[in-house]
């Protein structure tokens, strides 16, 4: 059974034509008998082109576009999306939506953060327009100094590398209490730094 990865996609500033745009794609989606939403759906239009229901659910062409064998929507509005996928974040159906939404706006501001279940990796990334600015993932080990930099309680020697565990119950404990407070933390400052350094860009043009 894959693990699943949970994920936020979050449009900022968008105008008034790509808002009316990502709403279209939305009102696509379909829920199924769970309340969830197929990601593929958001192309489904009927429009001359444009993808059938059957074949956004076929494997090769999620793993072309969307990047994850499959990936569920579970809920959406105005400008976000939630949902969790298979084995990693769906980085190429986030670039897909971006890619369409950017020929109406250009300037609009993106992020993508995400978690696997483990967790084996986290991420966050920023899009100006679909240009990916800045972003991180940090895979398990790397989470782990992460969170032993970020500690009061933890110090290097929490870990036992010949082991490759912690040396007792305890720092697990305290790992896994200060883990995703680090992660969120991260992800948010990295959000909120990299959006002032696009709209001071976007400002000075």
């Amino acid at each position: 059974m894959a693990n699943h990865v949970s994920f936020h996609i979050n449009i900022e500033q968008m105008n008034d034509a790509a808002t009316a745009r990502f709403k279209e794609m939305t009102s696509n989606l379909v829920q199924d008998s769970s309340n969830e939403c197929w990601f593929g759906d958001l192309w489904v239009d009927g429009k001359d082109g444009s993808p059938t229901s059957d074949e956004v659910r076929q494997y090769e062409w999620t793993c072309n576009n969307i990047g994850p064998k499959w990936a569920h929507i579970h809920d959406f509005d105005d400008n976000t999306i939630t949902g969790y996928s298979a084995w990693s974040a769906p980085e190429m159906g986030v670039e897909k939506i971006l890619e369409e939404l950017s020929k109406l706006d250009p300037k609009m501001i993106t992020y993508l953060t995400y978690d696997d279940e483990m967790p084996n990796f986290v991420g966050c990334y920023i899009y100006e327009g679909n240009e990916m600015v800045d972003g991180f993932e940090d895979d398990a080990d790397e989470l782990r100094d992460r969170v032993i930099a970020e500690s009061e309680r933890l110090t290097e020697e929490s870990w036992d590398e010949e082991n490759d565990d912690w040396v007792d119950d305890e720092t697990r404990d305290i790992f896994d209490e200060e883990m995703w407070e680090v992660v969120n933390d991260a992800q948010i400052m990295l959000i909120e730094r990299t959006m002032e350094m696009i709209k001071d860009d976007q400002q000075n043009d």
